[in-house]
């Protein structure tokens, strides 16, 4: 939620200065139930807010596709050059657990928490890269 909601409050102001961030913490986790990644519906609630019902269809479908293909993380926030996997899947206990399985790095190990971190940072610029993309053509 920071990484996109967060931005265009600084980018924006008003009104994504008055969402709190901390209200997505629960779709950590993939929701706390290991089923979508919530990096995916944070950012599908942030595409809803700034694009009409047919673009936020195709956006949301358009982030889903790319994340099952793509080798996460990326993005590596601790500078731990971690392994990559692909999901096929954009459920969070498919995302987590293929990595995890690879690795053979558990679910607490301090390692996760960082490839996750990198997961939802290639997802917010994902996202923000498709908006400032579809957006511009729209204007």
């Amino acid at each position: 939620a920071e990484g996109v909601l967060g931005l265009l409050a600084e980018e924006v102001g008003y009104p994504f200065n008055h969402i709190p961030t901390k209200a997505f913490l629960s779709f950590a986790a993939g929701f706390q139930q290991a089923t979508l990644c919530g990096s995916i519906g944070t950012g599908a609630a942030a595409i809803g807010m700034v694009a009409d019902g047919k673009l936020q269809k195709e956006l949301v479908s358009e982030v889903i596709k790319w994340y099952k293909d793509f080798p996460f993380p990326k993005y590596q926030p601790a500078g731990l050059n971690l392994s990559t996997t692909v999901s096929k899947s954009e459920l969070c206990r498919d995302s987590v657990g293929k990595w995890m399985e690879a690795t053979g790095i558990g679910y607490d190990d301090p390692k996760r928490k960082e490839r996750c971190a990198g997961v939802s940072a290639d997802v917010a610029s994902h996202i923000i890269e498709l908006l400032n993309e579809r957006l511009a053509k729209q204007a």
